[in-house]
């Protein structure tokens, strides 16, 4: 007696492919939520910190502000950008950032950049005039009135802390 069984081989093909097509379509569903949820992006934090103005200085001609690292995270302050207004006067606004040789925002450690929880930094708004302080591009402060800050990570562009200060004479 003969056995004449033939195996049909017609269904193994469409099993195979709906699985590949399964795998390709999870495997796009993949990539497609690491994107959605930013975890192949950039990984940089931004600064979080408590920045607030203590007092004021004079050195040379320039008008300090000084400020005090009061929590947070340690920061570089050539990563740091402030914005600067007046209460009184919106119309007065500047942005004040270390760019090149021209140093806006300092430390007081000599040759550190690094402002640890604690320390005390500052930020230079402009030149004293007699009882007026000029900014660059000509705008004037005088004592008496209140000056606003923000300060904002150069990284990110994410805000970190922000405030006003009278400004007093030095």
């Amino acid at each position: 007696m003969k056995c004449n069984k033939s195996l049909s081989t017609d269904a193994v093909s469409e099993v195979i492919g709906v699985m590949l097509m399964l795998s390709v379509t999870l495997i796009i569903v993949a990539l497609v939520a690491v994107y959605a949820t930013g975890a192949a992006g950039d990984t940089t934090q931004p600064v979080k910190a408590d920045l607030v103005a203590s007092g004021e200085m004079k050195a040379g001609d320039a008008y300090r502000v000084v400020f005090e690292h009061r929590a947070g995270d340690a920061f570089d302050v050539n990563q740091l950008t402030v914005s600067v207004g007046l209460r009184e006067n919106a119309a007065v606004h500047m942005i004040l950032r270390n760019e090149g040789t021209e140093e806006r925002i300092g430390s007081f450690r000599s040759g550190e950049s690094i402002v640890q929880l604690g320390d005390r930094f500052w930020v230079s708004i402009g030149d004293v005039d007699g009882n007026r302080i000029t900014l660059p591009g000509g705008a004037e402060i005088r004592y008496g009135q209140h000056l606003t800050y923000r300060f904002i990570d150069r990284r990110t562009g994410a805000p970190i802390s922000s405030g006003e200060k009278l400004i007093n004479p030095v």
